[in-house]
């Protein structure tokens, strides 16, 4: 059998074979450029101005990590044993290679961005100033310190050696290094067509020039010095073209050209003394390498910037595009809306004409009181409606605030019953409500609305059959489900219906009124309230809709909600009510009812004529009705509070709106006012004057204004 741990020591061996594989390579290639450098030194034999292996040795130590020492100092050591000097000089020159190369990447890597360097201007500049000052002169001072305690150097030579090292090793690391490192970079990919015949013609560009300037095949005059400027133009191509990497490439190819044209004895830089010539050589390449490498890094810079402002534009255009969708689609659902609202509120203005052009003719009085109940139920049909638009203003508003609390699940299911029994029983359906004793935690409220909705829409929909209404434990949850033997809800329907203003479509459907907006509701509250929704349907047989709601334990009191107090418990006989309203019909209509109840009323149009009645009369009222929106970009809020600062005390008030917009809510709710919407229901203004009569004792004696 095989063991399980073997694959471990296999990888480790191929670890180390590769490890072993790298450093014979970079000290093979360390090797072959030190003895090609050292080929070139006069001044003294391991004093060269032309010093490949420094450029080599810091790309190595950049790109394989510090490691790779042992490679640099085996290599340098051979070099110089062979060349010159003895073993104890050649291992103190190896030493001072291998410090070169590790002080300079290690403060590369810490301070310039390691093998990115050459990405930024300020790291490129860094680069420089780590080579040039601190990490060349290592080699040079170790070098030749060792050559001259040993006897190998003149003193009178170590300036000049010293020297000639220093710039031969800067030159390596700031032509040769470049190269390496950028080429050898994973961040840069393939070229496309473009790119390489690009790069092909700024290096044949770079090659031609070298030859023209530099060749020693060309007999040099004293007109050709000058043509050494050109060397400028395919840097400069490179650095504004093709970046970092071609620019690196086209210094190499012209630095190698150079150098090969000044031992030749060709170009502008030959003078009598060869070391000189080279020294000349080197300064050159230094003077246009660095600039271009500072060039291409910052072009590629801002070429990144224009990347990154061309695809923040385009992520702009994107938005804008989806933005303009959206808008056109609120467009569209807008006008959608209007055309459903139109049609659905039209159906009850319509009976409602029909309804009391019955009641002008002659009617007998069994007739008259069922004409009395069809326009009764028509005002409550449209009521829904206008109640399915106020609640969605209020969720869009963010007004409505989730007040949790547990109360028994009975409540709500004996108020399902009452609400819906007269309803089903008209249709013919059969309604079941199975009983429960589950205690649960939600706003009472809310739940309530929810579920009244969901039946609500069973009720519209289902034309035979019935409708059960039960409740199952889920672990800590309470599962309420509404059943129902409508016609179901098609499967690439189902996301649809919980959208505002949606209908399905269906010919046998109720034809009783609706916005479309009722599951729209239930959706947004259960997100409110943070209930799970469930729906199961077939289509032909009928929906299930389902509400998870948290249980809690049987028996635990709280403040749930309440039940209205019956009518006959109401106690606003003989109050006075002030009713602000500019329409007169608004007037008369309030007025009236409130007479019928006892009260004591008093109607006027506007802030200013209602303190001129008050004054008149010299009465307090009890109570303030005003509409919200009053002539002349009024508000009732304000007409409220000029009557409060004439009387010197806060007096109870309602607003009444028909405006479903999020500003009167806000407005309303940060006065303390209560605000109900048109149209208002006679026994809810009813609860609603009771209980604030019971908020401040019962009202107060009315008093003389002095």
């Amino acid at each position: 059998m095989s063991d399980p741990r073997s694959p471990a020591p296999t990888t480790n061996s191929s670890r180390v074979i590769s490890y072993i594989g790298g450093l014979v390579a970079i000290g093979a290639i360390y090797l072959v450029s030190a003895k090609g450098g050292l080929a070139l030194a006069s001044v003294h034999p391991s004093a060269t101005p032309i010093w490949p292996p420094t450029g080599v040795a810091l790309a190595a130590v950049l790109l394989r990590g510090y490691r790779t020492w042992p490679a640099i100092f085996v290599a340098a050591m051979i070099a110089n044993a062979t060349t010159a000097g003895s073993i104890a000089t050649a291992i103190a020159i190896a030493t001072g290679n291998s410090l070169e190369a590790v002080a300079g990447a290690y403060l590369i890597n810490r301070w310039s961005g390691g093998r990115n360097t050459f990405s930024r201007p300020n790291s490129v500049a860094k680069f420089a100033v780590i080579c040039v000052v601190i990490a060349t002169p290592i080699s040079a001072s170790i070098g030749l310190s060792s050559l001259a305690i040993f006897g190998y150097i003149e003193p009178k030579n170590f300036v000049d050696a010293w020297i000639t090292w220093w710039l031969g090793d800067v030159t390596g690391a700031l032509v040769i290094a470049p190269v390496i490192v950028l080429w050898a970079s994973s961040s840069y990919h393939a070229f496309n067509r473009h790119e390489f015949l690009e790069t092909v013609g700024v290096l044949t560009t770079a090659a031609a020039v070298g030859l023209i300037a530099f060749s020693p095949l060309i007999e040099q005059a004293p007109g050709r010095d000058s043509l050494g400027f050109l060397a400028i133009l395919p840097m400069l191509w490179a650095a504004l073209r093709r970046g970092p990497r071609d620019t690196a490439t086209v210094a190499l190819v012209l630095a190698g050209i150079t150098i090969w044209g000044t031992h030749m004895g060709g170009g502008p830089f030959v003078t009598p003394d060869i070391n000189a010539s080279f020294l000349l050589v080197l300064m050159f390449l230094i003077s246009i390498t660095v600039p271009s490498l500072l060039l291409s890094a910052d072009v590629e810079v801002r070429k990144k910037a224009e990347g990154s402002l061309r695809r923040a534009h385009a992520e702009l255009e994107r938005k804008v595009a989806e933005r303009t969708q959206e808008l056109q689609l609120a467009n569209a659902a807008k006008s959608r809306f209007l055309a459903m609202a139109s049609h659905d509120l039209r159906q009850p203005l319509h009976a409602l004409g029909l309804f009391v052009a019955q009641l002008r003719t002659p009617l007998k009085p069994e007739e008259r009181t069922k004409t009395i109940e069809r326009v009764d139920a028509t005002r409550k049909e449209m009521d829904d409606m206008f109640n399915s638009l106020l609640d969605i203003s209020r969720l869009d508003a963010g007004m409505l605030t989730p007040k949790l609390t547990e109360f028994p699940i009975a409540r709500l299911l004996q108020k399902i019953e009452t609400a819906f029994d007269q309803a089903t029983r008209e249709k013919g359906l059969r309604l079941r409500i199975q009983p429960s004793d589950a205690w649960v935690r939600s706003d009472a409220m809310l739940l309530e609305r929810i579920m009244l909705n969901l039946v609500s829409n069973a009720v519209r929909y289902t034309l035979r059959g019935g409708i059960l209404v039960g409740c199952r434990r889920r672990g800590e949850l309470l599962r309420i489900e509404v059943w129902d033997t409508g016609p179901g809800i098609p499967e690439d329907q189902r996301q649809n219906i919980f959208g505002e203003f949606f209908q399905i479509p269906a010919s046998d459907q109720s034809k009783s009124g609706g916005l479309g907006l009722g599951l729209a509701i239930v959706d947004r509250l259960c997100l409110l309230l943070n209930h799970q929704i469930d729906l199961a349907s077939t289509v032909s047989r009928g929906s299930r809709f389902a509400i998870l709601v948290p249980t809690v334990d049987e028996g635990v009191k709280s403040a749930a909600a309440t039940d209205l107090p019956r009518p006959g418990a109401f106690a606003v006989d003989g109050k006075a009510i002030l009713v602000i309203a500019d329409a007169p019909i608004m007037q008369e209509g309030t007025g009236g009812l409130l007479s019928k109840w006892g009260c004591s009323v008093l109607a006027a149009g506007s802030d200013e004529a209602t303190l001129v009645r008050l004054a008149e009369r010299q009465q307090r009222p009890d109570l303030i009705i005003s509409d919200y929106h009053l002539a002349s970009g009024k508000t009732g809020i304000r007409a409220i509070e000029q009557i409060n600062a004439a009387f010197g005390s806060s007096i109870p008030a309602i607003l009444v709106s028909g405006d479903t917009a999020a500003e009167p809510l806000r407005d309303a709710k940060d006065r303390g006012y209560i605000l109900l919407h048109k149209p208002v229901d006679p026994m809810q203004l009813r609860a609603v004057m009771h209980e604030l009569f019971r908020d401040h004792d019962g009202g107060r004696d009315a008093g003389a204004v002095s």
